[in-house]
């Protein structure tokens, strides 16, 4: 190999000037979660918080008064004159961006800390603390917004400095706060929370605008790869993109083609970012433990290389590892091509190099070794034959499970560009049966990277699952439950324990509820049992006008009944909506416009809502005992704005737009001929409008039954107001019938415009009595007989 000089290379980091690291986002989390907790510890632990910093200030007087002074002094001018000499700095030196970005740094960490603090205790000067001025400055300086804004500054300022100034930014910020603590001008555990507050802040802000780009350059690079013994020539930057290793083809003195892959920092606070996203939202994830360094795992992926090519599988020859001064690592290798296996048009993938890729995994996994990260991207194809490439996610000695996800994820990638069913007839030439049978569970969205799952839609995943099961000869298996936590029992875990939070301090007052029920008037609570079964009869009456077809009213009525059951069991009142479809489609309605009446008949019943809101709100509002009152125009006009500005992001985002055209505009264009239908038949009309409007108001005459029932002295505007502003609430609760949800509102509503707790309770849960779980019988016998007649 030449020793002769080396040529020059490039000196600037590859890739674009700043870009979002994930390892911003990282800190992100664990400072926001740091965050959170402390401000939740001051805001509910006051009498530990208060104890605490007693104790501690007790023991900072100790220290003598002219030390402390002395020292606050010295940290007070440093806040004056350090700012001010970097901002002159950075003024003087042209560097505009740094200067935004640090003073926009500073202005959130302040305000965040500003908001923070309005949900606390005005905190206060501690036990032993100092109580006069220092020379000119008030004593409390600096204040706690300053000093979060401080480690707000520090933290997005630590990408620009070299590692001893980091270090000595950190330890002067340390040591600013332990002087303020020594003071006694702020508590400790409120400075522990600034400066968390304060580290989010500046976190985010890297988030937002990005770092500035610290990858090692190519000069640093090839000096490395030169100390690891072999010299090059030049080097051509393939891809750097945030968060992988940046790829280089290079030429070594002796003309050899070569791979050259750099792994910085970024590269590893990626995959920690990838490996924790990963623990947290699936039961079995089987990334095990990271790698104690980033050179460890840099050694693993050659390791994997050089055991899955003394197993014949085709794959570059590692050639050296070399460590860069900044802590990167580059890993050198042979050229093994570059055209992927993705890019190929589908006529050219022939059945023969299919075959060829399947017998590479085999391979693969008789040597114990898994890929973890199989896709058609890292399969190379060179003189018509696969290798495979980036094997940095690989498992030496790796179960059978982990081999199962590497087939169901090349299967899916492979079948994104050919097709299942050639996937597949080629797999099972090469795969065992048994394997393939293991793999059906496993191919759905969860189990796949994220570049597969967005090129793989739910129809191709299922046909994938067919063509296994016909090709294995086995029965169909249930897919393998990989999340967590599913969303939907988040919502619900919420949902019930915010219910419980606001019913439980109304719930401590069961003793006048039991009081108001012996003394409730059970006519009242007849009349609101009457009301909530008028309701059905309503709702009957709407869903018969959103359908040009005539309906037989007894058994629409009768699903109507039924549809409340299938709701106790069914969120958002899926299941109801289902057995009214199902009811039309027996009855003759094409499955359109079934689906589309449906549509109509709850869009009529939110029109009817909002605006039986508006005149109840209304008419509420002029009460003159002030228990009531509407929002004033300002608060309006910021609602409106809020609303308007989130749609407006909506928008502007291709995923929502996507949304808007995929769903919304599907459902407009769909709905069309029922619409212009209706339009051309007022009585229709009237009767849809009307039975949606009665609906409701049969709902409000149940919940004012039940107050008057227990004399709880409300208007019915009030009442109608309550119902209307708590059942929006309780819409978007995940649960059956807004279950907890529904209760929580309508108490808190009803205490809100005067009525005594105890009686809110039990009116409360009258009416829920009457609307809610006395119909369940009658909604099962009726959902029952509709089966048993074939009505549904």
């Amino acid at each position: 190999m030449s020793r002769r000089d080396p040529v020059t290379f490039d000196d600037r980091p590859p890739g674009e000037r700043y870009f979002r690291q994930p390892g911003d986002v990282l800190r992100l989390v664990v400072w926001g979660i740091a965050a959170a907790a402390m401000w939740a510890f001051v805001g509910l632990a006051t009498r530990t918080r208060d104890g605490l910093e007693a104790d501690l200030g007790g023991a900072a007087s100790s220290l003598h008064r002219a030390a402390r002074e002395l020292l606050l002094a010295a940290v007070q001018a440093a806040a004056i004159v350090v700012p001010l000499a970097i901002l002159v700095a950075l003024v003087v030196r042209g560097r505009w961006r740094r200067t935004g970005v640090l003073l926009l740094a500073g202005g959130c960490g302040a305000g965040s800390m500003a908001l923070v603090g309005l949900g606390l205790d005005e905190p206060g000067p501690v036990r032993g603390a100092l109580s006069d001025d220092v020379w000119a400055l008030p004593l409390g300086f600096p204040s706690l917004p300053t000093l979060a804004a401080w480690a707000a500054v520090v933290v997005v300022g630590s990408p620009w400095l070299a590692p001893a100034w980091r270090t000595a930014a950190c330890r002067a910020l340390v040591v600013a706060f332990w002087v303020v603590a020594l003071a006694g001008t702020e508590g400790a555990l409120h400075l522990v929370l600034a400066g968390t507050v304060g580290a989010a802040a500046g976190a985010a802000v890297l988030v937002a605008v990005g770092p500035p780009n610290r990858r090692p350059t190519p000069a640093m690079v090839a000096r490395a790869v030169r100390a690891a013994g072999i010299a090059l020539r030049a080097m051509r930057l393939e891809s750097a993109v945030g968060g992988r290793a940046q790829r280089y083809r290079a030429v070594t003195d002796d003309g050899t083609q070569c791979y050259v892959k750099v792994y910085a920092h970024d590269s590893r606070d990626a995959d920690l970012l990838f490996r924790l996203v990963r623990a947290a939202l699936l039961r079995r994830p089987g990334d095990g433990l990271a790698a104690p360094s980033l050179r460890r795992d840099v050694e693993h992926e050659a390791l994997m290389m050089l055991l899955a090519a003394r197993a014949g599988v085709r794959c570059a020859t590692v050639s050296a590892l070399a460590a860069i001064p900044d802590g990167s690592v580059a890993l050198v290798t042979d050229d093994v091509g570059s055209v992927r296996l993705d890019e190929l048009d589908a006529e050219l993938i022939s059945l023969r190099l299919l075959d060829d890729v399947w017998g590479q995994v085999a391979l693969l996994h008789g040597a114990g070794l898994a890929h973890r990260s199989l896709r058609a991207a890292n399969v190379l194809v060179e003189h018509d034959r696969p290798v495979l490439i980036d094997f940095g996610a690989g498992e030496t000695s790796a179960s059978t499970r982990s081999m199962a996800l590497d087939v169901a994820e090349l299967a899916t990638s492979l079948a994104v560009i050919v097709g299942a069913a050639p996937v597949v007839e080629s797999a099972a030439r090469v795969v065992a049966p048994e394997v393939l049978a293991a793999v059906t569970p496993l191919v759905q969205p969860l189990a796949l990277s994220s570049a597969t799952r967005k090129q793989a839609g739910k129809h191709l995943l299922r046909e994938l699952r067919d063509e296994l099961v016909a090709a294995t000869g086995t029965d169909a298996v249930p897919l393998e439950r990989l999340a967590r936590v599913r969303p939907r029992t988040v919502i619900l875990t919420v949902t019930l324990a915010g219910a419980f939070y606001i019913l439980l301090p109304q719930l401590a007052n069961v003793d006048d509820s039991l009081r108001a029920l012996d003394d409730a008037n059970w006519w009242w609570l007849a009349g609101s049992v009457v009301a909530s079964m008028f309701t059905y009869v309503a709702s009957a009456a709407a869903m018969a006008a959103a359908v040009r077809y005539r309906l037989p009213f007894g058994a629409l009525l009768q699903a109507q009944v039924a549809s409340s059951f299938v709701n106790r069991v069914t969120p958002a009142k899926i299941g109801g909506l289902a057995v009214n479809v199902r009811f039309m489609q027996k009855a003759g309605v094409p499955s359109a416009e079934a689906v589309t009446a449906t549509g109509i008949n709850l869009a009529a019943g939110t029109v009817m809502h909002l605006v039986l809101m508006a005149i109840f709100f209304a008419i509420a509002g002029q009460g003159g005992d002030g228990a009531f009152s509407i929002p004033g125009g300002s608060t309006v006009l910021v609602v409106i704005a809020v609303v308007l500005a989130l749609a407006g992001v909506v928008v502007a985002t291709g995923w929502g737009r996507r949304a808007i055209g995929r769903h919304v505009a599907t459902f407009l264009r769909q709905s069309w001929d029922s619409v212009a239908g209706l339009a051309r038949s007022p009585g229709r009309l009237v009767v849809l409008l009307g039975g949606s409007a009665t609906t409701t108001m049969a709902y409000i005459v149940a919940l004012a039954c039940a107050v008057v029932a227990f004399d709880g002295g409300l208007s019915f505007a009030e009442i109608a107001s309550v119902y209307l502003g708590s059942s929006i609430i309780a819409a978007a609760a995940p649960t059956p019938g807004g279950l907890g949800a529904m209760e929580a509102a309508l108490v808190a509503a009803l205490t809100a415009v005067g009525m005594a707790s105890g009686i809110a309770v039990a009116a409360v849960l009258s009416y829920r009595l009457a609307t809610f779980w006395l119909p369940i019988l009658p909604g099962w016998l009726g959902f029952e007989l509709l089966q048993r007649r074939n009505l549904i």
